[in-house]
């Protein structure tokens, strides 16, 4: 059966129709880079504003120098110790990259993924695929297939059911550049490989890390992303959560409908059906928790979501192996209490 479901996905990129894809980090929606009504489609099925860069996937490293200009010591490096794997790196585009896929920059997002099925479908069609996430702009990314048949329920959306995502989030977003003090490198998306793990593969060279990054550079760069269907609530002390009902409720209201074309979810009176998200205190668990679970809580009949921060220590603490998925928190989050 997966063989025939491999072949139909096969056939459908070919003939210029976005695919659902399993990665190790998140389902994808996936387009050959050289068919740019396909690469439109994408942005159309996901309502997605065209400011925001997609992914290109790529099957080699040889495939990845082929849509880059540049291509320093540095990315080989990082390519042959984390590829295939959850690191995006974000170098000079070829001048072929069409600037859909880039967003009008000159810079062009490249990762191997590691899941088989992806390698699969690069291996047969030989061209790399542009692939955001498989969800609508601004929803919870799916790990499972059944999350992007639910994203996609109206919509003429082939999904290769690759089983649950392994990670659970997305990719580390890495910039590479070139300056007249050296190389600088920018993490523009946090997520599996912190910048302890970077500077631990490129010991050899001389780098600098840098925050001075423009907006929007990389995908998920928005103030608001990953939000569920329902109102989802941080909470950094632990209070009844029949408490924070009106104190969530006036709070939401005063936010505008929408924040980067990012619609906010409101509530028509203080929520009566509220639910705590709990996570598992192993980090790696816990980021593949996430997603799934705020995609089962929205689904179960409750108004709210309130995950409360001082419930696991270790997320109050500076920790890299939590980075990536208290930003991911953040972004989904509709507010967060400080009181």
């Amino acid at each position: 059966m997966f063989q025939t479901d491999l072949k139909r996905a096969i056939n459908e990129i070919s003939l210029g129709k976005p695919v659902a894809l399993p990665t190790e980090t998140v389902y994808g929606l996936a387009a050959r880079i050289d068919q740019a009504e396909a690469i439109e489609s994408i942005f159309k099925l996901k309502q997605r504003p065209f400011f925001d860069p997609l992914i290109v996937h790529v099957g080699s490293i040889e495939q990845a120098r082929s849509v880059v200009s540049w291509w320093p010591p540095e990315a080989q490096e990082l390519a042959e110790v984390a590829w295939p794997g959850p690191l995006t790196m974000v170098l000079p585009k070829a001048s072929h990259i069409n600037s859909m896929i880039t967003s009008g920059l000159e810079s062009v997002a490249v990762r191997w993924p590691k899941h088989p099925a992806f390698q699969s479908v690069l291996d047969s069609i030989k061209v790399p695929l542009a692939a955001p996430s498989a969800n609508k702009f601004g929803h919870t990314s799916p790990t499972e297939a059944s999350h992007v048949h639910d994203e996609f329920k109206n919509d003429s959306v082939f999904v290769l059911d690759g089983g649950p995502c392994e990670i659970g989030i997305e990719s580390t977003v890495l910039k590479i550049m070139k300056t007249d003090s050296g190389t600088e490198l920018a993490i523009l998306r946090p997520g599996h490989y912190s910048e302890i793990d970077i500077k631990k593969i490129l010991s050899s060279y001389k780098i600098k890390f840098t925050n001075v990054i423009e907006a929007k550079e990389s995908p998920g760069q928005m103030k608001h992303h990953y939000m569920p269907a329902i109102p989802f609530v941080i909470a950094l002390k632990r209070k009844e959560l029949d408490q924070l009902s009106v104190q969530i409720f006036e709070n939401i209201s005063s936010l505008p409908a929408e924040i980067d074309q990012v619609k906010i979810v409101k509530l028509l009176a203080p929520p009566k059906k509220m639910t705590e998200l709990i996570l598992s205190t192993d980090p790696r668990l816990a980021t593949r928790e996430f997603y799934s679970k705020l995609r089962k809580l929205s689904d179960s009949g409750y108004e709210c979501i309130v995950y409360f921060k001082e419930s696991n220590q270790i997320l109050t603490e500076k920790n890299d192996a939590w980075d990536a998925l208290y930003e991911r928190m953040d972004k989904a989050a509709s507010l967060i209490l400080k009181d």
